[in-house]
């Protein structure tokens, strides 16, 4: 009965436009009880967010050759991990249903849809639940979108009086309905202050789910400290590839710089945030030269080099159900296009500098999504490569480029992230890199 039920939410989801399975409870209802049984686990495991890549039917046979001489074509931007294969019993039960089950749903946004319906409905309650502070606070950043909430709980003493309010908006940078972000300003910012920061936030989601909402509570620690606070929609997998991915990230970037980051001398410094694969977009953007306004940048769980977290999302079983192959192009010629770190071999050799802001490189030692590995080689990377380390060394003197990487001891993915918002040695890190 669950396979019947499969095939036929799968026909329908392919024949059916994404805005109206958005509103067909039915469609809703039948994904969700498809994926139910595993959602406790997936979020307790942290392999929603984490399941990354897929394969289509015509790369098949490229990957299963990459597999197999991964190994011994590695170099200085590959790393092999020793990670050990789970067995089956470990592996998500998708992982046994049929590829084109599991790529009908990942390029329909089947995937989308259930992760993010998950969060909402799930995820999202059990967070406050064991976390019940959060939700007065996130009311009162909110703002005017629960105005007469935030009243009522300040009247309830709930919400400290000395709190300040939060100017709250939804502003569009472009005409997707996705491209819409979440503005957040403390009303003691002066508005025609413009010399106040601005802190973006890119969202992850393996580069096919996610939305801003869940990440609002982010903003508290910049808040904190009279930021202008920005935290990105765009569009993911299927509605747009990496490079669509790229142009939401530098268009937002300079909407809301020219908006809320003044000019001249007036011009506060701009801190872009990027979790997972939010910080592989915006590395890769960055190295592309594409964001040239940013004064520092924040890379928390990322990923630098795809052709190693296909490896690794082929040993958790979600290599089929994932979009990060699918988002970035599939063959392995576009995974190491699309690789940070062999951008910044290939560009070692060149007299010109990559023109990056500073960077801290977050990480959690129990990561087991997007392996630290990741940004402890890419660290690395900067650092002993030829030509690289005296242009690292004459660009830091010179305040513009350097590198810093933090690995946070017992944290997973996602722990970088609720730390940042809730407090903890992320967040400490983050305040004291930004000092």
């Amino acid at each position: 009965s669950t396979f019947a039920m499969a095939t036929a939410t799968r026909g329908l989801m392919t024949r059916l436009p994404v805005s109206m399975l958005s509103n067909c409870l039915l469609i809703k209802w039948c994904c969700i009880l498809l994926i139910l049984p595993s959602v406790s686990s997936l979020c307790s495991n942290e392999r929603t967010n984490g399941s990354t890549n897929s394969t289509s039917a015509s790369s098949k046979s490229l990957y299963c050759k990459h597999s197999s001489d991964s190994n011994e074509n590695s170099d200085a931007t590959t790393c092999n991990s020793n990670i050990s294969v789970p067995s089956d019993a470990d592996r998500p039960f998708f992982a046994t249903w049929p590829k084109w089950l599991q790529n009908g749903l990942r390029d329909s946004g089947g995937v989308k849809f259930i992760v993010d319906t998950a969060t909402r409905t799930l995820a999202g309650p059990t967070f406050y639940y064991d976390n019940p502070w959060c939700l007065p606070e996130f009311v009162r950043i909110s703002g005017q979108e629960y105005p007469w909430l935030v009243s009522l709980l300040r009247l309830a003493g709930v919400i400290d009086d000395d709190a300040p309010n939060v100017q709250f908006s939804k502003e569009a940078y472009g005409e997707h309905r996705m491209q819409v972000a979440q503005v957040m300003i403390n009303e003691e910012v002066d508005e025609r202050n413009m010399s106040a920061p601005l802190f973006i936030f890119l969202h992850g989601g393996a580069w096919g789910s996610g939305f801003p909402t869940m990440y609002r509570l982010i903003s508290l620690l910049f808040l904190k400290r009279n930021f202008r606070t920005v935290i990105l929609g765009y569009r993911t997998y299927p509605e747009a590839s990496i490079d669509g991915q790229m142009d939401d990230l530098c268009s937002a970037v300079d909407y809301f710089s020219a908006k809320y980051g003044g000019v001249g001398r007036s011009r506060g410094p701009i801190v872009l945030m990027g979790h997972s694969s939010g910080a592989h977009v915006s590395m890769l953007a960055a190295l592309k030269g594409r964001l040239p306004s940013l004064n520092a940048l924040i890379l928390a769980s990322g990923i630098y080099d795809l052709e190693r977290q296909f490896e690794q999302e082929k040993r958790i079983g979600v290599s089929e159900i994932s979009p990060m192959s699918a988002a970035n192009g599939f063959t392995t010629e576009n995974l190491q296009k699309y690789s940070p770190c062999r951008i910044v071999k290939s560009s070692s050799s060149k007299l010109t500098p990559l023109g990056l802001p500073p960077m801290l490189l977050l990480h959690g030692e129990a990561d087991d999504i997007t392996l630290p590995q990741n940004s402890i080689d890419f660290n690395d990377l900067f650092k002993t490569l030829p030509n690289m380390t005296g242009r690292l060394e004459r660009m830091s003197s010179q305040g513009r480029e350097s590198v810093d990487i933090e690995i946070i001891q017992d944290a997973g993915h996602q722990e970088i992230v609720l730390d940042t918002c809730l407090g903890g040695d992320t967040q400490s890190k983050i305040i004291d890199w930004l000092d």
